[in-house]
């Protein structure tokens, strides 16, 4: 493998990583799809399945939050991301009636720019590397279920390496009142056209969540569990110099309890209502604190804020997620209602 090929690779490796999945962060390609695809989901510590309001970016996670307030809603949102890489989404949902929604969208990531090289070292230029995901949902309510999937095509260009694949998510969501509950089985994948002559998995994932809105408090928690399909998600690195304790002489032995095992599943949000057109958003994401912090300056990462507000047509939202020390991301959505945009018919005058 060349030099410039190494680079992008380790690039890749390095962004998929940064999803909040440690261990598991080498288990599939193109796991750009399990980015942030806005900036409420970012700002709640990276997922938001179990909300269901008109947020169309929301369905993207899950396609069975889509419903009839989502109709001729249309989102756009741009993620300025780590070393350089941005990623952006765009999504559009319809109503076709009462109980039938469905979405179109697409979703993509820039790796930056890298600079090419031949064997010797001397510069040739320079080149990129994207991955794009195009996709399209479908969502059914049935009282208080419904039920929803949604179809990727993906299609995935690192430079002279192209890979073609396609991806299903299935989904279920129960709202009552301000209580919901959701289940999202992601990425269920199959890589059609390989890199090379190996075919390769794509990231499977199990989430769960839950959210409630007491009815007196301006307030909504949110709980979710990602990943439930790798029940022991930590990492020991049996190949790091030993420790010493000075006190003892002996290697201090890295130990993981259950309590670790279980917490970091977990992804903790809520969203401050303070009005009808703001809120404040906080989140905390444990796997990513544990895997992506230095244990002796763990900083903010994990931790993540936002911020909604609606200004005239829009809805213009910012959120803030801490991925390490060395930075963090800023995400920008906004969304609109294409019906609040058409002329009211002038009353005849007879």
């Amino acid at each position: 493998m060349n030099g410039n090929l190494q680079y992008l690779y380790i690039a890749v490796c390095m962004l998929s990583l940064t999803t909040a999945n440690g261990q598991i962060g080498g288990t599939g390609i193109m796991k750009f799809v399990d980015l942030p695809p806005s900036s409420r989901s970012a700002s709640l510590g990276g997922n938001a399945i179990s909300i269901k309001d008109d947020d169309v970016t929301l369905a993207i996670q899950n396609p069975s939050l889509l419903n009839q307030s989502m109709d001729n809603h249309f989102a756009i949102s741009y993620i300025d991301y780590l070393a350089g890489s941005n990623i952006g989404s765009i999504v559009y949902a319809h109503a076709y009636d009462s109980i039938n929604t469905g979405m179109i969208g697409m979703q993509y990531i820039n790796y930056g720019t890298f600079t090419e090289a031949d064997v010797n070292g001397n510069i040739t230029g320079t080149f990129t590397a994207e991955e794009y995901n195009f996709f399209a949902g479908y969502s059914r309510q049935w009282h208080d279920f419904s039920y929803g999937g949604q179809l990727k095509l993906l299609y995935s260009d690192l430079y002279i390496a192209t890979s073609y694949a396609a991806e299903v998510d299935l989904s279920g969501t129960y709202k009552k009142k301000g209580f919901t509950a959701a289940v999202v089985f992601r990425n269920i994948g199959y890589q059609i056209t390989p890199y090379s002559d190996v075919r390769e998995p794509m990231p499977f994932e199990i989430q769960a969540g839950v959210s409630e809105k007491p009815e007196h408090m301006p307030i909504r928690f949110s709980v979710i569990l990602v990943h439930l399909e790798t029940p022991n998600m930590t990492y020991i690195n049996t190949n790091a110099p030993q420790t010493i304790d000075l006190a003892t002489g002996q290697p201090i032995v890295q130990n993981i309890t259950f309590g670790d095992e279980v917490f970091r599943h977990f992804i903790f949000g809520a969203e401050i209502l303070v009005s009808k057109n703001f809120n404040i958003r906080v989140g905390y994401n444990v796997e990513r604190r544990q895997e992506l912090s230095i244990p002796t300056d763990m900083g903010l990462v994990g931790y993540s804020v936002g911020m909604g507000i609606r200004v005239n047509r829009f809805h213009i939202s910012y959120g803030l997620a801490g991925y390490s020390l060395a930075g963090a991301s800023n995400t920008f959505t906004i969304t609109t209602n294409f019906s609040d945009f058409k002329q009211k018919k002038n009353p005849v005058d007879y």
